[in-house]
């Protein structure tokens, strides 16, 4: 009989493929924030300020090019929940590499603020459907023990793609001409055009399938999913699983809409993916990440660009070390210590930039403390909160509730960005380091939260979790929770009346 070794490297080259939607999202950082602080983008889009003697690009002038971006990611949140449920994930992958292909192609040959902003509207629809169905795929295909791992791989992808926007913008930004700011915004185009060669090979999720009612074909895309390594009794045992508890939830939760979300379990359910992501763009990173370069140059440090590239390389570290963390302590002791180092890491460059301001010690402590913020982010509130709006929602209302979840989340990260430039800006409130208090403050609420109302959800499959939230076990009680088998025992009955029906219709044929 053939040994079965159950290896995963099928569905993880099927979520390598998908998680190049990341890249989008870490390009765009990593590029567009450098764009600010280069001579020659500045010159071109920007507005000569007589008092400064020089050409600026206005606080209104950041809020439009990343208010656009974040208001075409809002769009494609919402519409991702019912592309989703009635389209599929794959449909929403395809939404995802049309727009992320439009949006730079629109920004490279603007001749002015205003057609960047519909480039920026573009790019962000691609962000935020990347945001949506790249997530919840790798959700739906990966077997629980390895998870939280794959889906905080989205992290790591845009960290890494960070690093490489920011190398970029180091080897471009003193081009005197039109590609000192063209090739950054060329090399965005990478990741979409590789995803669509091989998008049409991945099957849709199995999950997706089954809330269909497309049973055979949730078979067969699970078993393409799984690969050789995985034998035929356990690829009918998962699907078994996902139809027993798709069944549950339709007999105990109904419909499917909106409005769902906020009903019987699906309640809690909803409220904790939401408020992990807002409490995850409170901890400050769009700030860092969008306003990095430009926040270094105004704080008085003299090489913005190379610091950059140094922080970069603190959250891709960090990220590469969220895979074996993860895999042993969980999420929610991770969270909780997590929000503990971000939050002094903020507190402590804003005191030490207030006591000692426009000192270089004080710019040395701020780019410390941004690398210390960015590695620990990267290794825990970076990664982790995607594995948890993607584990946590009803497979039912899955597509529904990740929408609304990264819905809020670009609503946050809007109300930031547009924010950061008048609180920042020397010509406006000018709080320079004394942001550290704000978001230093927001993460020591948002991690006192995670010890009260995030649950533990390490090592459990999809259907394990939603046995707890259906039976209302409290957060702190899920990691000694042990499964009644629920599944189990409706896939025995149902197999059982299955039996009884066959054997009625052959005892009607032989009368």
């Amino acid at each position: 009989m053939m040994e079965y070794t159950r290896s995963v490297r099928k569905t993880s080259q099927y979520c390598l493929v998908v998680g190049l939607g990341a890249i989008l999202f870490g390009l765009d950082q990593g590029c567009i924030s450098g764009l600010f602080a280069v001579p020659k983008f500045i010159q071109d889009f920007g507005t000569f300020e007589p008092s400064l003697a020089t050409h600026i690009i206005t606080a209104n002038g950041q809020t439009l090019l990343f208010g656009t971006l974040l208001a075409g990611t809002i769009i494609a949140c919402v519409v991702s929940g019912p592309i989703g449920s009635r389209l599929g994930r794959k449909a929403g992958l395809y939404y995802c590499i049309i727009t992320s292909i439009i949006g730079p192609i629109i920004q490279i040959v603007s001749p002015n603020v205003g057609v960047a902003c519909l480039g920026r509207i573009f790019s962000g629809a691609g962000i935020g459907f990347a945001a949506n169905f790249c997530i919840m795929y790798w959700a739906e295909v990966t077997p629980a023990t390895y998870r939280g791992m794959i889906v905080m791989m989205y992290q790591g992808l845009i960290n890494l793609a960070q690093f490489v926007g920011a190398c970029i913008n180091e080897g471009t930004h003193n081009i005197p001409n039109k590609w000192a700011w063209r090739a950054p915004l060329m090399s965005m185009l990478s990741a979409p055009l590789v995803m669509l060669a091989f998008l049409p090979f991945i099957p849709d999720t199995p999950r997706w399938f089954v809330h269909r009612n497309r049973i055979d074909e949730a078979h067969l895309a699970m078993r393409k999913i799984r690969g050789k390594t995985w034998s035929e009794d356990d690829v009918t045992e998962e699907i078994r699983q996902v139809v027993a508890m798709d069944c549950i939830e339709r007999e105990l939760e109904g419909s499917s809409s909106y409005w769902d979300c906020f009903k019987g379990s699906d309640h809690r359910r909803t409220r904790i993916a939401i408020l992990t992501l807002v409490v995850q763009q409170f901890t400050g990173i769009s700030f860092i990440s969008g306003y990095g370069t430009y926040f270094f140059s105004v704080s008085g440090i003299s090489n913005p660009f190379t610091i950059t590239v140094i922080t970069s390389v603190c959250g891709l570290a960090g990220s590469i070390s969220a895979f074996p963390l993860v895999k042993y302590f969980g999420r929610r002791p991770l969270l909780i210590v997590g929000g503990i180092a971000s939050a002094l890491s903020m507190l402590i460059f804003a005191i030490v930039g207030v006591a000692l301001p426009n000192s270089v010690v004080a710019a040395r402590c701020l780019a410390a403390f941004v690398c210390t913020y960015l590695f620990t982010y990267g290794a825990t509130w970076g990664p982790i909160p995607q594995a948890i709006i993607g584990e946590i929602p009803s497979n039912r209302l899955r597509s529904r509730t990740v929408s609304l979840a990264t819905s809020v989340n670009w609503m946050c990260t809007l109300f930031i960005i547009c924010g950061s430039p008048y609180l920042l800006s020397p010509l406006y409130i000018n709080l320079g380091t004394k942001l550290g208090f704000i978001f230093g403050g927001c993460t020591i609420l948002g991690t006192i939260w995670v010890f009260f109302e995030l649950p533990e959800t390490k090592d459990r499959t999809l259907e394990e979790i939603d046995e707890m939230f259906l039976n209302r076990v409290p957060a702190r009680k899920f990691s000694e929770y042990v499964s009644t088998g629920q599944v189990g025992q409706l896939n025995a009955g149902k197999m059982a009346l299955d039996k009884e029906e066959v054997d009625e219709v052959q005892r009607v044929d032989h009368t």
